[in-house]
Parts: structure tokens; C-alpha cells; sequence
């Protein structure tokens, strides 16, 4: 796991890379929406579901179902959750747009940690809601500085079983330019 000193050295290099001071290669090229800008990065602590499947009587394999973490930052605590989705305290929600690809790059140690992603995402108000709260900007969220949270190198002995698998990472939300 990423202990704190981790955590504060991954969301500087995320708050670096958009303030502009860093190698233009601290996140990579593809994660990087065109004029997008960074509205707060979090810190995620959690694990990465995975579920065994086996298709037409072959062996089972690990399969990803779902995350499930808490996020935290300065000023926002987060959910994350199936969807993929975000939610805030305020009730604020943003899920994946099905119509968009995620962007995936391998993680440094691809082996042991999840990949880097930029998920394009749209907002899923709640019922009533009144304002826009925490997430209504929100229209891209990359993962970065992953920890862990790979599927088990060891194959399942049967099918329909569940392990989490710890993980940590930095999440920076992004709007759209204006």
C-alpha cells in the first residue's frame, strides 16, 4: 500500500504535471485531454473485484466486476464504485459515458498495479438535486499513481469466486475548457 509520504508525492506530480511545471511526461499523452483543466485530485484507497469465469468448459479465469473505494482529498470524500461511477457527500454523481472508450496505459510496474486510465464521464444527478454540488463539473476522471490492485496471478480453482485485491491510486478530475 502507498502510505501518506506516497499519496502526497503522487498528487503533487498529478497537481505539477496540470500546473505545467513538470516533464510533459509525468501522465502520459493519452490521458490528457485536449484544453481539459483540474478541478481537485483524490486520493483512493480500496480494492478491485474480481470474479472467476469459465466460458465453454475451459478453465477459469479472473475477470474485473467492479472497484470499491473511498476517496479523499483537501476538500471532497468520494465513493467509488461499479459503473464505473463517482459519488460525493453532497449526492453529486458522475458515471462512465458508455458512447466514450476508456483510455487505458500500462501501469510502471504493469505486473503488480492496475493500469492509468482517462474515463470520460457524465453527470448522474440526484433525484431532486438543486445544484450541481462537487461532481457537476466533472467531465473527465483519470486514475494515476496506481498501487496493486492486479487480478491474482494464480488461476481460480472454480468459478464464481470472489476476491478483492487491494489497491491504491491518485484521481484527478478534470472539466472541460471553457
Amino acid at each position: 500500500m502507498i502510505g501518506r509520504r506516497g499519496a502526497a508525492a503522487a498528487a503533487a506530480l498529478v497537481l505539477l504535471a496540470w500546473g505545467g511545471t513538470a516533464a510533459a511526461d509525468t501522465i502520459p499523452a493519452a490521458l490528457q485531454p485536449p484544453g481539459a483543466r483540474l478541478l481537485f485530485t483524490a486520493e483512493a484507497s480500496g480494492v478491485q473485484i474480481y470474479r472467476s469465469v469459465a466460458e465453454a468448459g475451459g478453465p477459469p479465469h479472473w475477470v474485473l466486476e467492479a472497484p470499491l473505494a473511498r476517496l479523499t482529498g483537501d476538500t471532497v470524500s468520494l465513493y467509488h464504485y461499479a459503473g464505473p461511477s463517482w459519488e460525493a457527500a453532497d449526492g453529486s454523481k458522475v458515471a462512465r459515458d458508455p458512447a466514450v472508450p476508456v483510455v487505458s496505459v500500462l501501469a510502471p510496474d504493469a505486473a503488480d498495479d492496475i493500469p492509468w486510465l482517462l474515463v470520460t464521464v457524465a453527470a448522474d444527478p440526484a433525484p431532486g438535486a438543486k445544484v450541481p454540488g462537487t461532481l457537476g463539473a466533472v467531465a473527465y476522471v483519470q486514475r494515476l499513481a496506481t498501487h496493486g490492485g492486479a487480478a491474482p496471478s494464480a488461476p481460480p480453482l472454480r468459478p464464481d469466486t470472489r476476491v478483492g485485491v487491494p489497491y491504491t491510486a491518485t484521481y484527478a478530475f478534470l472539466a472541460k475548457a471553457q
